[in-house]
């Protein structure tokens, strides 16, 4: 096994922490009429936790005049995304607050949104987001799930440990592994890759153990799992809108009063977007410290390796319509891009 020698001093990982958790209120502690056990793996007081803490749990108590609060239990105490969503169905849970691995367990039909390169920038996003909610929302129902907030994991990365990935043929020298679904895998297959299946909590030890050497991933996960000290290469290209979801069960959901329910909607508008900046921040600030402080050197393909990357990863698209998601689905996703695109002279 390969001895693993940190790159990245503990000072900075401190001053890091630090900076992101700055002055964490604590949790909701007083009893109310309504109160929802809450599952997350985001570690507490700091990027996510922080902003839910500070923005999104005040504006759901203020929704319902305080009488709806969260016992969350942070830092995957309870589990992790799969375990949080079968514990939902039971009543162990009311609410999660999930990764994309989570996020395509309760609604696999968000998997559309994480084709390659089919989302280019947060302003698609965005331009997406309010019109796509009462699509998805009512697929998550189906399942016993309220989608409460749709937010991001992130545009993920590339990263590797031994094969600056550059160009398509450097995909095939490389053992990446995949997670997070069908889609993943069919990319990396699609660019000449070997993906080897991975269960979620072993990946960190898989790198280090180089059983694998490369992952698509957010920059966030690379900072908290420590496995920067084994990364070598990221390439920032948007391969992967990777979407995370705040869900409760519709039991908790259908609990509370019809008027509680419609304002607690609302803040998607009122208190959402504070989130959503937030914590695309503090992920712009993860990457910065892996590249900068961490020793994980940017690299970045031609314009022309570029495009040839995209040209095989787009038959993806229409090899899982019909099956992972309805080509009915794809086309209202494409339409909505196009018309967006159309709007800005693209």
């Amino acid at each position: 096994m390969k001895k693993c020698t940190s790159l990245f001093p503990a000072s900075a990982v401190l001053s890091f922490l630090v900076f992101l958790a700055a002055f964490a209120p604590a949790a909701f502690a007083a009893k109310t009429k309504y109160e929802f056990k809450m599952g997350t793996l985001a570690p507490k007081g700091i990027g996510w936790a922080k902003a839910w803490e500070e923005v999104l749990a005040p504006a759901l108590a203020k929704a319902t005049g305080g009488e709806l609060s969260f016992k969350t239990f942070y830092g995957g105490v309870m589990g992790d995304d799969e375990d949080y969503i079968k514990k939902m169905k039971i009543g162990q849970l009311q609410a999660a607050s999930i990764t994309a691995q989570g996020a395509l367990l309760a609604c696999p039909e968000l998997t559309v949104l994480t084709l390659p390169f089919l989302l280019e920038n947060y302003d698609e996003v965005d331009y997406i987001r309010p019109r796509l909610y009462p699509i998805f929302d009512a697929y998550a129902q189906k399942r016993g799930f309220k989608l409460v907030y749709w937010f991001e994991q992130d545009f993920d990365q590339i990263y590797s440990s031994h094969v600056a990935i550059t160009r398509l043929e450097d995909f095939g020298q490389c053992r990446f592994l995949t997670w997070y679904g069908p889609v993943e895998a069919a990319c990396l297959e699609a660019l000449g890759a070997k993906p080897i299946p991975i269960n979620g909590p072993e990946v960190p030890a898989a790198l280090r153990q180089n059983i694998v050497d490369s992952v698509i991933a957010p920059a966030v996960w690379v900072v908290g799992t420590q496995t920067y000290t084994v990364l070598k290469y990221v390439s920032t290209i948007k391969i992967r809108y990777a979407p995370g979801l705040h869900v409760w069960s519709m039991a908790a959901y259908n609990e509370l009063p019809p008027d509680y329910q419609k304002r607690c909607v609302a803040t998607r508008d009122t208190a959402l977007p504070e989130f959503i900046k937030r914590t695309r921040a503090a992920n712009a600030v993860a990457l910065k410290a892996l590249m900068t402080q961490g020793g994980v050197r940017h690299i970045s393909p031609t314009p022309e390796a570029l495009a040839l990357i995209r040209k095989k990863a787009r038959p993806v698209w229409d090899k899982l319509a019909g099956t992972t998601y309805s080509r009915e689905l794809l086309n209202q996703v494409i339409a909505l891009l196009d018309e967006y695109r159309a709007k800005r002279g693209k």
